[in-house]
């Protein structure tokens, strides 16, 4: 059983890789997209920030979603969208995508429960990785506001090469 579990996290992270995983590269490239496309000519201002919120939301995502990977495997966890979802809130304080949870660990299949979804089980594993959940999402948040202040600092620049020069 043990084994079945850690081969069906294997599966599930390997669909999750191919289809829904954003890693940082990607979401520097949207941010970098972004200023190709940035003028002060348009109003566009509120379209972007919805892009770049959508960009750093998937980010997130992506994160968490390699972290429970990480216990999935560790604990041959029979990880379904409520396992991850529950776990996703008591490690990260926030539920992530549930369209990209359900796709990545959602089975129509299905007809039972986890054995792993009980509240209980899921206080007592966020309390083991508390710590190293913690270290984890700081660094996510470090990255992405490192993506922030290179894209704030190339729009400022860009915006003083538009301005009018004073003579």
């Amino acid at each position: 059983m043990t084994e079945d579990f850690i081969e069906a996290v294997r599966q599930a992270q390997s669909y999750f890789n191919h289809y829904h995983r954003y890693p940082i590269e990607r979401l520097e490239a949207d941010y970098q997209d972004e200023i190709r496309k940035f003028s002060n000519d348009s109003w566009e201002a509120p379209q972007r920030a919805a892009r770049l919120s959508a960009a750093v939301k998937n980010y997130k995502t992506s994160q968490m979603l390699s972290f429970i990977f990480e216990i999935g495997i560790d604990h041959a966890l029979d990880l379904t969208p409520l396992v991850v979802k529950r776990l996703c809130q008591n490690l990260f304080g926030r539920k992530g995508s549930q369209a990209i949870i359900v796709d990545v660990f959602g089975s129509k299949q299905r007809i039972h429960r986890s054995i792993h979804s009980s509240p209980a089980f899921i206080d007592e594993l966020t309390e083991r990785y508390r710590r190293r959940a913690d270290r984890y999402w700081k660094s996510t948040l470090t990255d992405i506001e490192r993506v922030k202040l290179g894209y704030r600092k190339k729009v400022n620049k860009a915006n003083a090469k538009e301005a009018p020069q004073d003579s």
